[in-house]
């Protein structure tokens, strides 16, 4: 039986239009990709234009981008207490799936948000899984959302395993939304996987099922474990440390699992080739 095979690649910019996230992925030589289809500080709350996709699809048949993911705008909150801050999160969701579908990619990768406006949690989870089914209700059906873990701070939504999972539980379409890791936001929510990474993908498939993992940031940390902080750092150089994400990288059960780079060094396309060379001297 032949190993997966092995994705990984960048958060790449798509300013100037979709295409540009193609080219920035061809010049880096990964086959997997991550880029924003919009501003992520602003709501998307109207449909994307018609044909927006054309030269990104035209682009991306010889560039050797085999994955391509989303990730959806940071104002969502699923768990709010204000209508009409959820239905603009509910309609940003709708307009990403629409567009990832078009793209024929991998799936809308999001944070759920914070439950400070509820006074039960499982309330605020509730709210989430039931506004998921609406945008998967009011968006072609080979969309797909991943649940992303977050960082732990204040109330957030995912920080522990278990949250994203009682979310899933109450989705209706299951083959339509799965779940991405990050190791920084892994470590700054308290996850001992440095000292115990067997026991801690144990755990993501007893809570999750690894199958269900559809993607993996992988980012160093410039906040101590247990921080509660979403402060990423370039590979190596963080208190995470390179040891403890190249076995995390190379670990053979998260194999065919993208992994993609949301460090500091994304934001220059010289930095994000070197972190890229270090992918691959870890065996990418």
């Amino acid at each position: 039986m032949s190993p997966a095979p092995k994705f990984f690649g960048c958060h790449v910019s798509a300013s100037g239009g979709l295409e540009r996230a193609i080219e920035n992925g061809k010049a880096l030589g990964v086959n997997t990709i991550q880029l924003h289809p919009c501003p992520p500080q602003r709501w998307n709350s109207k449909p994307f234009a018609p044909n927006i996709e054309r030269e990104f699809i035209a682009q991306r048949a010889d560039s050797g981008i085999e994955k391509v993911f989303f990730h959806g705008i940071y104002l969502i909150n699923l768990a709010t207490g204000n209508p009409s801050q959820l239905q603009l999160a509910k309609l940003s969701l709708i307009h990403s799936l629409d567009l990832i579908s078009r793209l024929k990619g991998e799936g809308v990768i999001f944070h759920l948000g914070s439950m400070k406006d509820q006074a039960d949690e499982h309330v605020g989870l509730t709210q989430a899984a039931s506004t998921i089914n609406q945008a998967l209700a009011e968006s072609p059906n080979d969309g797909r959302l991943l649940l992303e873990v977050a960082a732990g701070s204040g109330a957030i939504i995912g920080d522990r395993l278990e949250e994203l999972a009682e979310v899933y539980d109450q989705v209706e379409n299951k083959d339509r939304v799965g779940f991405a890791l990050d190791t920084q936001h892994l470590w700054a929510s308290g996850y001992k996987y440095d000292e115990d990474l067997e026991g801690f993908i144990e755990e993501v498939d007893r809570v999750f099922g690894l199958t269900r993992v559809a993607a993996i940031h992988l980012n160093d940390s410039k906040t101590e474990r247990g921080s509660r902080k979403d402060r990423h750092e370039n590979l190596g150089k963080g208190l995470i440390g390179e040891e403890t994400l190249r076995r995390f990288f190379t670990h053979p059960k998260l194999n065919g699992i993208p992994f993609i780079l949301e460090t500091p060094a994304m934001k220059d396309l010289a930095e994000a080739a070197d972190e890229v060379a270090t992918l691959r001297r870890w065996g990418g």
